[in-house]
């Protein structure tokens, strides 16, 4: 795939790697395909602290063991935080949803300075369509001034069509300044979504997968709202969960009054998120799907109750 390709020119790897996504084959696998160009698999991975939630930095390569259906896999490339953001904040302005939106934006300017200069954000709102508000920027004063915008539309509807609005939001990831860079979707929703059907989202989880992204989701408790959502048919709730799940992404949960302050805390923990390249042990192209299993090192473990959040797997295609 291009994207990971001129992520690993830009760190001057002396191996290329091309990696794209397609639909599993099977139903009772991950809908995650990988096909590798040359012999480097590129993974994206958070370690989470179960007890706390928080994020674990500094760790070391050494800290991680990584296995490819059981057979230990040395990891060739290991790296924090080195390539450059690019943000989509994907904002749910359904009726429900929308009267904190606009709090978003009133908090969101503390939270984008967070940022490094080369990072970048774009605005995007959903509801029964989705809609571009602002293309990739850095300028954050512009951005924090979108997200109030888009709390004021009423030209989208007030459905909820999720599947439709992370599938715009993978196409324009595309978009971004700099083709090297890690690429995030945060949703900010009550993660409650119109029924779109299997075939819809296994369309948009390729979509996400090809484009790079990473889906987290904040989502906030919209009170009243909420609960009549829930009770209407042709709806249903957690429905970011597995696009954040497949993706390797992460959700936290935020009050009404907590909405600014909880995007700080999601943008912080993108720093903490470790990149690691292997080259397979296994160069037979068999097609079948490679399971992966990323975890701590015994003393690495020890610091406590650590979760390691990335891919499940990948089939292996040699072009």
């Amino acid at each position: 795939m291009k994207f990971q390709i001129r992520i690993l020119l830009l760190l001057t790897m002396s191996l290329a790697c091309a990696v794209g996504f397609a639909p599993a084959a099977s139903a009772q696998q991950p809908d995650e395909v990988v096909k590798v160009n040359t012999d480097l698999v590129v993974l994206d991975a958070q370690v989470i602290n179960k007890k706390t939630g928080q994020p674990v930095g500094k760790l070391r390569r050494e800290d991680f063991e990584l296995f490819e259906d059981g057979v230990k896999q040395e990891i060739r490339y290991f790296g924090q935080d080195e390539l450059p953001l690019s943000i989509l904040l994907l904002l749910d302005v359904s009726g429900s949803v929308r009267p904190i939106i606009e709090q978003v934006g009133e908090g969101a300017l503390s939270a984008l300075e967070q940022l490094k200069p080369q990072d970048e954000v774009a605005v995007m709102a959903f509801a029964n369509r989705a809609m571009l508000i602002q293309s990739f920027t850095k300028d954050r004063h512009l951005a924090s001034d979108k997200i109030r915008e888009a709390s004021r539309m009423d030209s989208i509807g007030r459905g909820t069509l999720l599947n439709d609005a992370l599938f715009a939001a993978a196409k324009e990831m595309p978009g971004a300044s700099n083709p090297a860079s890690r690429r995030v979707v945060i949703v900010v929703t009550d993660n409650i979504a119109e029924l779109e059907g299997k075939n819809a989202t296994q369309r948009t989880m390729t979509e996400l997968l090809e484009s790079g992204s990473v889906v987290y989701g904040l989502i906030v408790r919209a009170g009243v709202g909420t609960v009549i959502n829930v009770m209407t048919l042709g709806r249903f709730s957690h429905a970011l969960n597995p696009y954040s799940e497949e993706t390797g992404g992460e959700m936290i949960g935020a009050s009404k009054g907590e909405v600014a302050s909880k995007l700080s805390e999601m943008i912080s923990h993108l720093r903490t998120r470790y990149s690691l390249g292997y080259k397979p042990s296994n160069i037979n192209e068999d097609g079948t799907f490679r399971h992966l299993k990323l975890q701590l090192a015994a003393a690495a473990s020890q610091q406590g109750k650590l979760v390691v959040k990335t891919k499940k797997g990948y089939y292996f295609r040699r072009s």
